[in-house]
């Protein structure tokens, strides 16, 4: 790929000073990020924190969805004492440049670091029927394994309409599914979101050589 200019982003600063949270008993880490418990309570019982402001605290992510998601379980555990435990394990992310970005969980080197024997798969969008049809198939999607339980660890996809079809793979992380559940699953032909099917079949055939409706 070819591009004029290159952006690097550098992350972001926590908009806690001034606040008077130190008074208040609420404790933050060396970036000024607040720290909360997995209830995102503080340091202070009586104040809880969600969104940008907890940074990578219990796994966080800055992003739109996560602080939307997670000032409801926020609001929640401090106004009805539903008691509810956060869960980042599982967050589907984005970048919307063309070819847009997406992924889920671990990449291979996360997921080596992590302990899992991995095994990963990279198949070009050349191969999903759906993306040659509308003549878009700049692009991949790669799958990552645990190879012994064969369970998915993450998903990466580069490609038109990689944000939408990332839920798939989302669902999966989350029902902690294995390569034969994508495999197995009828998938509506032709779609995008059949790449993931198709990296799935990647691990035990070559997907190049398989007799596609479209082709």
């Amino acid at each position: 790929m070819e591009a004029e200019r290159l952006l690097v982003a550098t992350g972001r600063e926590p908009n806690t000073e001034g606040l008077g949270l130190e008074e208040a008993g609420v404790q933050l880490d060396s970036k000024g990020f607040v720290r909360v418990d997995e209830y995102l309570r503080t340091s202070n019982p009586r104040v809880f924190a969600a969104g940008d402001v907890v940074g990578s605290e219990q796994g966080s992510q800055q992003a739109t969805p996560v602080g939307a998601h997670d000032g409801g379980i926020a609001a929640g555990n401090a106004l009805a004492g539903a008691q509810r435990k956060v869960d980042h394990r599982v967050i589907p992310r984005a970048i919307f440049v063309d070819p847009p970005v997406a992924s889920v969980g671990l990449t291979d080197l996360e997921a080596n670091r992590s302990g899992h024997r991995c095994s990963c798969r990279t198949v070009p969008l050349t191969l999903v029927p759906r993306a040659e049809a509308v003549h878009a198939a700049r692009g991949f999607v790669k799958m990552v394994l645990d190879r012994d339980s064969r369970e998915v660890l993450g998903v990466t996809m580069v490609g038109q309409a990689a944000p939408e079809v990332i839920h798939e793979a989302a669902m999966a992380l989350r029902f902690r599914a294995r390569e034969g559940d994508f495999t197995d699953m009828i998938h509506v032909y032709p779609t995008m979101a059949e790449a993931l099917k198709i990296v799935a079949l990647s691990f035990t055939k070559d997907v190049s050589k398989l007799s596609w409706c479209a082709e």
